[in-house]
């Protein structure tokens, strides 16, 4: 039969832009999901329920972020916290980047805080870490180990609300201190992941120690799905689906 020497010149003879498409039901290896990232306008959160934090062992708080200019009357902006007398926490205040890790100390509201060494920069991501090692407050800027270190001396005052992506709890536990900007790649562990500097990842990885994670691949839809395995789904309000920040 001349079938198939016929199939052969009538593809030599298709146009130059014509491209075959893939058979119903393959993969195709160069389709990749699109990422991205949640946008907060100075309002909206994502709630991680029911996850707690008591102070009996390490903790490491992290996450992409690009912080936007603002001009309203803020006293802080969240990155991941459940702050509210009490808890630990990532925000930008002052135009720098800080942790608070309330060990009730008579000074600052409770809290042993750290600061940037330098003032944040608007419409740039950066990776921030702060770690919490049994003892010391510490804060990462793109893998760099910020100057500032605060030693505790007491015991943790634990939260009774929930943490918050883009707020903090307020007394009653309603979302405040809103975030302006975007929040990208979520991690909180149970262990103190960083002590000196380091590279941040891209993309983190669940292990062991990993209490929830986020990615924001969803693009879509209410919900942030934990990738640690334990459940943690976080429930989105008044945030925006954007293309991811994160550098390549």
């Amino acid at each position: 039969m001349a079938v198939r020497p016929l199939f052969l010149m009538l593809c030599l003879l298709l146009p130059a832009h014509f491209t075959l498409l893939p058979v119903q039901g393959e993969d195709n290896p160069k389709a990749e999901a699109a990422k991205s990232s949640l946008e907060f306008q100075g309002k909206g959160q994502v709630i991680i329920p029911k996850l707690r934090y008591d102070g009996d062992h390490p903790i490491t708080l992290e996450a992409w972020a690009k912080a936007e200019p603002r001009d309203d009357n803020y006293i802080r902006a969240s990155v991941v916290a459940n702050l509210q007398l009490a808890g630990v926490g990532i925000h930008y205040s002052g135009g720098h980047w800080m942790v608070h890790f309330n060990e009730g100390r008579q000074s600052n509201a409770g809290y042993a805080s750290v600061v940037s060494d330098a003032e944040a920069e608007h419409d740039k991501p950066v990776h921030l870490a702060a770690v919490f090692d049994g003892k010391n407050v510490l804060l990462f800027v793109n893998g760099k180990k910020q100057a500032s270190v605060n030693e505790t001396t007491l015991k943790h005052v634990a939260s009774p609300h929930d943490f918050m992506i883009g707020a903090d709890p307020n007394g009653t536990g309603l979302p405040h201190q809103f975030f302006k900007g975007a929040i990208d790649e979520v991690r909180i562990s149970k262990v103190a992941r960083y002590s000196e500097d380091f590279e941040p990842a891209h993309r983190f990885k669940p292990d062991k120690d990993t209490l929830v994670l986020y990615h924001f691949d969803e693009g879509t839809g209410n919900v942030a799905h934990d990738e640690s395995g334990n459940q943690y789904d976080g429930k989105i309000k008044n945030a925006t689906w954007v293309k991811e920040i994160i550098p390549e």
